[in-house]
């Protein structure tokens, strides 16, 4: 098979909850950034970037300025990933290292398609038949009481992990909501996020062994973000120093960057997003790494999270597949299959390829409305 054309644009679809990104500026539209690679014999993938989120303005033009190397080319993976990955300063890491990533998740589509099996069946001959996931919501705008309804909502829901976000409070009322989400998910998991990738300015180490000194009363499964993810050196003081355990990883391109994390003991949990971490095969290859666990992150549409779960049943590193409660309109109308949650796990989809399909009227009927999403 070769490649014929490949596309990227940028869609808007508006999210349950409209106060959810108070914080970051936004219109009640969440943004996010699609691949789709065409092949001479017919068959078309598609695939789902991070990077949509922050400058989905940007897809076609990069995607465009991408396709001129990638035309005429078999569908190998990493043959591709390598192309774009040399090219000089800018190929390793950023814009076209997730929008890399996008286009090998549309590759492993075609593939999976191809074959007639789900794309987990391509990554592994012995896939998981499920996976844990948890619940991930509490926004940092969230009041006390707000908290509450929303870990009752999660349990109802079928979760027995969630995750909520601090830092954007002042540090007494973030404690409260802790305090409430403890008392209501019981013996329960709960994880913590602290989102200095988003948030400016980022804490301090100072500020952290503060905030650190009460959390511990709480239990949290892992401590997200404490710091900004190139705050490397502080990182590692704060993970060797610390009982809770340290994740971090969303932020990061490829391995190249997660070696960073090796090397200086950066983080206990690592947490790639094959969406921006270079697709399938460079996130098996940071999964290879001699961390202790990884928790996939997933933060855009039905595609973000199918990607993800193929990838979370395929490698046996990955203990956790992050499941937004933020959910997208254009999710259900894109996905093949439905994401059920029974005691805390998703079971294997019985898709073909990636499990999603984006016809004409979806991207007419969720045209991107720029300047809608993050602003600096």
């Amino acid at each position: 098979m070769k490649i014929k054309r490949v596309i990227g644009y940028g869609l808007s679809s508006p999210f349950q909850n409209s106060s959810y990104l108070g914080y970051l500026d936004n219109s009640g539209l969440k943004n996010i950034g699609i691949i789709e690679v065409h092949t001479e014999c017919g068959l078309v993938g598609f695939g789902e970037t991070y990077a949509g989120v922050y400058c989905a303005e940007l897809m076609g033009s990069v995607v465009k300025y991408l396709e001129k190397y990638l035309i005429g080319l078999d569908v190998d993976t990493r043959l591709i990933h390598n192309k774009i990955f040399s090219i000089p300063y800018v190929g390793r890491n950023g814009l076209l290292a997730s929008i890399g990533s996008g286009i090998n998740i549309a590759l492993y589509d075609i593939i999976g398609k191809k074959e007639n099996k789900p794309v987990y069946e391509i990554l592994t001959d012995t896939p998981k038949d499920d996976v844990q996931v948890y619940a991930s919501n509490g926004s940092s705008t969230y009041s006390v009481e707000e908290i509450s309804d929303d870990v009752e909502s999660i349990l109802d829901l079928g979760f027995d992990s969630y995750k909520m976000r601090i830092g954007y409070q002042d540090l007494p009322i973030d404690l409260q909501r802790v305090e409430k989400a403890r008392e209501k998910l019981g013996d329960n998991i709960l994880m913590i996020d602290s989102i200095m990738g988003t948030l400016n300015p980022p804490w301090t180490l100072g500020i952290c062994e503060e905030v650190v000194s009460y959390l511990k009363d709480y239990n949290p499964y892992w401590w997200e973000e404490p710091l900004h993810p190139t705050n490397i050196e502080d990182m590692s003081y704060l993970t060797l120093h610390t009982d809770i355990k340290i994740a971090s990883g969303e932020a990061l391109n490829s391995k190249m960057e997660f070696d960073l994390y090796d090397v200086y003991n950066a983080v206990d949990i690592i947490q790639p997003d094959v969406t921006n971490s270079g697709g399938f095969d460079e996130c098996k290859d940071i999964c290879e790494m001699r961390f202790e666990e990884a928790a996939l992150h997933v933060w855009g549409s039905g595609c973000a999270v199918l990607s993800n779960l193929h990838f979370a049943i395929s490698n046996p590193k990955v203990k956790y597949l992050e499941i937004p409660m933020m959910k997208l309109d254009i999710t259900d109308e894109i996905m093949d299959t439905k994401i059920e949650i029974i005691d805390g796990k998703v079971k294997k989809p019985n898709v073909v390829g990636i499990g999603v399909n984006i016809t004409e009227e979806i991207k007419e009927k969720y045209k991107l409305v720029t300047d809608s999403n993050y602003r600096i």
